[in-house]
């Protein structure tokens, strides 16, 4: 068939109500259209299809289900997530015949046939196949939008999702699953990563959502028995590997030149939503946000797809009052995460051209704190007020913002000094004082520090420091050069070696991970008076405001509440009015008191996502 012909008949239907599902024998009018297909040798038709198309590389038999119906019957087929050729892509979008619409023809017949047969192999018949260059009628809009809103449910119900990496070759993968370091092992992993199946909207929530999922590469190579969704698993045990042979990320970055290249945390938390399938909302927009689609309103789309308010269709065409809406949704569900995510910080707004972050397909510095692992535990007492957007909270009184320290930048060292000589300006000179501020201001338990420290049989060494130095109001910062300098500190609380099960240092998690989630360079020690006993206690604040505005805020606490990265009882909120001005994540009880109070707040200015237009 002639290629203006071919994408007539694949692409254009007259109405939903001219096709008719298998199953039920009812139209789609207002349903979406779940077109599966087989592509057979010319002459022999599989009984019960809805249409044949006869093409140079076989038949290609169609089958017309509702989704309740593939459901109801238990129809088993498998799904391709895939990027779109540019060829096709400029084709589909002209919706009519245009000089390239041969050449697309003859790529959307020869790259599903060569997927469809790449599948099969001895004692496997290939099943129903999902594709979206036969499956969808690309020149039907009405039948075309009625499919977008339920890409969610028809990539969760495939029994199988078949990820096309048409960018990568084999032996690239062969280099990956290799068990020893090598600098082509190092190598692999930078080109998968490199991967424009990764850089999308749509495969990122295609993959999230699937169940099994396998991996076909570019010369059509398919994976059956390759358990290891999107080769993340490898990748990333491989780049631990590496990072473990320096003592900063950053330096291993730098080597792989991180920026011209993806590394594996900036694809994002791809591995842990897939095992979620639904998250909280901060941390599907940090995925999604920086991928590419065609229309943005096709990244409302997967948004819905992947929260945990339910789907539900839009009720405007503006981006901007869809977006609060979904946001507003999933925190009538208990999802927190809209009043935590890094807002948009007016005058000290960083994120965009020129930040650091840009390169990568994950905003981290709008949420980097991952999935939520335990509820607040007073969440039943939490109302939200539709008609003016608020949210009314029972929360802790941690107290109020007295003192905001600025610790040095520089080296991890000399950062170090500086929060150090903090922590003992507010905490005071008691050892056991000293620990758990630097709980409240690294990562790393409090107790785990203080029972190296006794292991190591230095507390009483460390207890005369103290004391000396917070009579020596003259240091600014903890010495750098001496016989108990910040290098012996770090050492002798092991901040600057390997803790077990760690793949960085405390110092090296402190200046990367959790730098990015308290919102570096706006990162600040500060000291907060408990209005029950009028105690000082140091606490690490991720501010969203400059330091005369984060002054004087008050902190709560949300108990209970936990992601994968703070600390039990930690997260807390800082609040000027009703606006929440910061963000806290080790901020454990420093003292007995524990007040409970009612506040309500305003749902904060979000960072809108920008990165909506395909590029190359």
């Amino acid at each position: 068939m002639e290629g203006e012909r071919l994408l007539e008949k694949l692409w254009r239907e007259p109405t939903e109500e001219n096709l008719q599902c298998l199953q039920c024998q009812k139209s789609f009018k207002g349903s979406p259209l779940i077109r599966t297909f087989r592509i057979e040798q010319a002459g022999s038709r599989p009984p019960g299809s809805s249409a044949v198309v006869s093409t140079p590389r076989g038949d290609i038999f169609l089958f017309d289900r509702h989704m309740d119906c593939v459901v109801s019957s238990k129809i088993l087929f498998s799904a391709v997530s895939h990027v779109w050729d540019p060829n096709i892509s400029k084709a589909q979008q002209q919706q009519k015949t245009v000089p390239e619409t041969p050449e697309a023809a003859r790529r959307v017949l020869d790259i599903s046939a060569r997927i469809y047969n790449g599948i099969e192999r001895p004692g496997y018949e290939a099943r129903e196949l999902w594709l979206d260059y036969i499956s969808v009628p690309q020149w039907s809009d009405a039948l075309r939008s009625n499919i977008l809103p339920i890409m969610d449910k028809l990539f969760s119900t495939a029994e199988t999702t078949i990820l096309y990496f048409d960018d990568v070759p084999s032996n690239v993968i062969n280099e990956l699953y290799k068990d020893e370091r090598t600098p082509e092992r190092l190598s692999s992993v930078i080109s998968v990563c490199n991967s424009k199946y990764f850089k999308r909207v749509w495969t990122a929530m295609e993959f999230i959502r699937s169940e099994r999922v396998r991996m076909m590469i570019s010369n059509y190579t398919y994976f059956p028995d390759l358990d290891d969704p999107a080769f993340l698993g490898q990748i990333f045990k491989a780049w631990k590997d590496e990072v473990r042979q320096h003592e900063k990320v950053h330096d291993l970055e730098r080597k792989v030149q991180m920026g011209k290249n993806q590394v594996p945390w900036s694809l994002g938390t791809l591995r842990q939503a897939k095992l979620l399938k639904r998250m909280n909302f901060a941390m599907a927009t940090a995925l999604l946000c920086k991928r590419g689609c065609r229309d943005r309103m096709d990244f409302l789309h997967a948004l819905r797809g992947i929260v945990r308010a339910r789907s539900f269709k839009p009720n405007s065409p503006d981006f901007k009052t869809e977006y609060y809406r979904i946001a507003w949704e999933c925190l009538k569900v208990g999802d927190y995460s809209p009043l935590l995510i890094t807002p948009f910080m007016g005058a000290i707004e960083r994120r965009g051209p020129g930040h650091w972050s840009e390169f990568g397909y994950s905003d981290v510095f709008t949420w980097q704190l991952g999935q939520e692992v335990n509820p607040p535990t007073l969440g039943k007492y939490t109302t939200l007020d539709d008609s003016e957007q608020r949210v009314t909270l029972h929360v802790e009184d941690i107290g109020t913002v007295s003192i905001v320290g600025r610790p040095e930048r520089g080296s991890m060292i000399q950062a170090f000094s500086s929060a150090a000589k903090l922590a003992l300006e507010i905490d005071g000179p008691d050892v056991k004082d000293f620990i758990n501020a630097l709980g409240r201001t690294h990562t790393g338990s409090a107790s785990t520090t203080m029972e190296i420290l006794q292991e190591k049989n230095e507390v009483e060494r460390l207890q005369r420091v103290l004391n000396r130095l917070y009579n020596s109001p003259e240091v600014p910062n903890w010495p750098l050069d001496g016989k108990d300098n910040t290098k012996w500190l770090a050492d002798v609380l092991s901040f600057s070696k390997l803790r077990p099960g760690d793949d960085q240092t405390v110092l090296g998690d402190n200046a990367a991970r959790y730098g990015t989630i308290h919102c570096r360079p706006y990162d600040y020690t500060v000291g907060i008076t408990c209005p029950g006993c009028n105690r000082m206690f140091a606490h690490k604040v991720g501010s969203f405001v400059l330091p005369t505005e984060l002054r004087n805020a008050r902190a709560y606490r949300i108990p209970g509440l936990k992601y994968l990265c703070s600390e039990k009882d930690g997260l807390a909120i800082l609040i000027q009015g009703d606006q929440i001005v910061g963000r806290m994540i080790w901020a454990t009880p420093a003292c007995e008191c524990r007040r409970t109070e009612v506040v309500t707040v305003r749902m904060p200015e979000f960072f809108l996502p920008s990165a909506f237009r395909l590029t190359s």
